[in-house]
């Protein structure tokens, strides 16, 4: 399905022509969580660690939208958050014990050092606006879950406390042992994410062992699922993994578009067009906004029905007019109706938006347009695909 050329590689050659002007900027952080007698140090450790890192942030924060106004942009305060917990890099973490002696207990203070690469932030920049959205969309449901099992667990440790029964003992044990597997969870959760926008697509093998790690500790994690299937579907090419793992996703949020989306192009991949259809359609059903599954419907009915194609694919670019899938799919279907002038047009402009595919529909719109050394141009970049068009 979506053959297309590296966006990694051409971010990195926009980077590696001004090395001289990427910088790093250090930040320190402070975070402190006071342990109850249900809970295991390690975890105690882990919610310091998460309040540090959100200190540093919020430090970050503020070079981050300085930073991107000198990009002239002018970011949300969402897209300024989801960036800097996104490339945010810890460097070394000290943990310090602090005895509570008026109430007892333990308190546990975390001492972050982090860095912010600007190489990372021009990356995160030069990524289109519905990629920034998804993660910042992601990125905005991951902070609601935290924020939720944080509510949760003060709430458990209040309980805890003002309870003089010995025989809840038990029962909290286990209360709190299911609220720390939630919140690890999360944790590799977020560690996952993080991997890919700091280092980039190399590091999805190491995401890939926290994103699982995140679904052992807790199955119910549907954004685990999502960043797992997204993987398995553009960089594994594990179709059946990613059908596995969208369809669990589905299970448990069944209202995500995206989901029904990103489904449909597994089943598209792995050969079964009638249930990636299915998929398409019921993610406009949820969302009837969005370009993908359209450009996606056109593609399948180029074969089937060419006017039905090209219907759907001007549908999606009326949504979104960069959507290479769709000029693509409609280049294709201006071709099957021998249109071979606009199928050129379309496919030359599919390419300069990165589809890869279209080399071959060049090559053969401009065969049939008898401009043979046009022609045999494209025909050879088709087989050779390299990574700038």
């Amino acid at each position: 399905m979506k053959k297309f050329l590296s966006a990694a590689l051409i971010v990195g050659s926009l980077l590696a022509a001004s090395p001289a002007e990427a910088e790093i900027k250090s930040y320190d952080g402070v975070g402190e969580y006071v342990m109850s007698d249900f809970e295991t140090p390690d975890v105690a450790k882990q919610r310091a660690k998460m309040y540090a890192e959100r200190n540093a942030c919020e430090k970050a924060g503020v070079y981050v939208k300085s930073y991107s106004r000198t990009e002239n942009l002018e970011l949300v305060a969402d897209e300024i958050e989801t960036m800097t917990n996104g490339v945010l890099k810890v460097l070394s973490v000290e943990y310090k014990v602090v005895p509570l002696e008026q109430h007892g207990g333990i308190m546990y203070r975390a001492i972050i050092v982090a860095e912010i690469d600007t190489a990372n932030i021009d990356d995160w920049i030069s990524h289109s606006r519905d990629e920034r959205e998804s993660l910042i969309e992601k990125n905005r449901e991951l902070q609601r879950q935290i924020d939720e099992q944080e509510r949760q667990i003060n709430e458990l440790k209040k309980r805890a406390e003002h309870s003089n029964n010995p025989e809840a003992s038990e029962k909290f044990q286990r209360e709190f042992a299911e609220a720390d597997r939630i919140f690890m969870s999360n944790v590799k959760l977020e560690d996952g994410n993080r991997y890919v926008l700091i280092h980039g697509d190399w590091a999805y093998n190491k995401a890939y062992e926290s994103w699982s790690e995140a679904i052992e500790l807790n199955p119910n994690n549907v954004l685990a699922y999502e960043a797992r299937g997204y993987y398995c579907l553009y960089y594994t090419k594990n179709y059946a993994q990613g059908i596995a793992d969208y369809t669990r996703a589905i299970e448990l949020n069944p209202n995500n578009a995206k989901n029904f989306h990103y489904r449909g192009v597994c089943f598209l991949e792995s050969g079964d067009v009638d249930a990636a259809k299915a998929d398409f359609e019921q993610a406009l059903n949820l969302n009837p906004n969005m370009s993908e599954p359209l450009s996606e419907l056109a593609f399948i009915y180029v074969s089937r029905d060419p006017l039905s194609a090209i219907d759907f694919a001007e549908r999606a670019l009326a949504l979104d007019e960069r959507n290479w899938r769709a000029l693509y799919s409609r280049g294709l279907a201006l071709f099957a109706m021998h249109n071979y002038e606009m199928a050129l047009e379309d496919g030359l402009r599919a390419l300069e938006l990165g589809c890869g595919d279209a080399y071959q529909l060049i090559g053969d719109s401009y065969g049939m347009l008898g401009l043979r050394d046009e022609a045999e141009k494209y025909w050879k970049l088709a087989v050779e695909r390299p990574a700038f068009g």
